[in-house]
């Protein structure tokens, strides 16, 4: 599966051209030294040459990581560097002092046009030491997107494509599920906060169809054979341990499987936002970890 999200980004890619437009999300590859791909998504703002934002590693794959992101653009030289700093949050069992963060140097054009990111990049641990170095290439978000829809059109008119192809082949829904942060059967999204005080909101995102959950917070069953509607659930968590786990059991797959419950994680700096994705009695979790 993650091998056809990489294809499908290395496709796109060779076909973004530059147009006007502004968007500052951009999608792509890390092409590490020995030619193995991730996939890389980044998101900022941009205020008189100072850059702010986030980067996702590993899209929908098993060590997403959200991290937090700074750097500088220098329109004069066309010149874009960024690092990335710490965890917003990760599914990686990996702890933040074990983190390889990327530093990236590389040219943009600029940032209001269509324009491809590329460049090189040094990881590094907090301490300074290095650990992986590569290649970022990135294009901007919107184009992507607009391509995808231009191929699955190209292929719902093809009269060579069978209409079982057609109907499995979408590659902007595709895309659509690598920004879906999904946690699947056994997985434990890793949530860094500062606060003593984070919310909680689950509910059925799509079409109700009578998903039910048990959920725990602490070991303590806080939900017991609750059904998932459209209408948000709110709960407040007091994190007084350095480490507070969130599971939710899935009690069916409702009458369209997966069991799928959006789960909406908040504090004062951040909005974190999941899908489970479960079979009957399977469970995933979202640990909150104090800073």
């Amino acid at each position: 599966m993650l091998q056809r999200y990489l294809c499908l980004i290395l496709f796109l890619l060779s076909y973004v051209t530059l147009f006007a437009q502004q968007h500052n999300e951009y999608l792509g590859v890390i092409k590490l030294s020995d030619s193995s791909l991730i996939s890389y998504k980044i998101i900022f703002s941009e205020n008189n040459g100072f850059i702010t934002g986030h980067s996702i590693t590993d899209l929908n794959g098993p060590h997403e990581t959200k991290s937090l992101l700074t750097g500088t653009f220098n329109d004069a030289e066309n010149l874009l560097i960024f690092k990335e700093s710490g965890i917003i949050y990760t599914k990686s069992s990996i702890t933040q002092a074990d983190f390889c963060y990327v530093n990236f140097t590389g040219r943009l054009k600029k940032i209001n046009k269509r324009q491809q990111i590329k460049g090189t990049f040094k990881g590094l641990y907090n301490n300074g030491e290095e650990c992986v170095n590569g290649e970022i290439q990135l294009a901007n978000l919107e184009r992507i997107v607009e391509r995808a829809e231009k191929v699955d059109r190209k292929i719902d008119r093809s009269i060579f494509v069978k209409q079982e192809d057609k109907d499995r082949i979408n590659m902007k829904k595709t895309l659509d599920t690598l920004s879906m942060n999904l946690i699947n059967k056994g997985e434990t999204l890793s949530v860094f906060t500062k606060d003593q005080k984070v919310t909680l909101v689950i509910y059925d995102a799509g079409k109700e169809d009578g998903d039910r959950i048990d959920l725990a917070i602490a070991g303590s069953k806080v939900l017991d054979n609750f059904t998932v509607t459209r209408k948000k659930k709110t709960i407040m968590i007091d994190l007084k341990d350095e480490t507070t786990l969130i599971e939710v059991l899935a009690l069916n797959v409702g009458t369209s499987a997966p069991n799928t419950v959006r789960i909406e994680i908040i504090d004062s700096k951040n909005f974190i936002r999941t899908l489970t994705n479960l079979e009957t009695n399977e469970r995933a979790g979202v640990t909150l970890i104090k800073k």
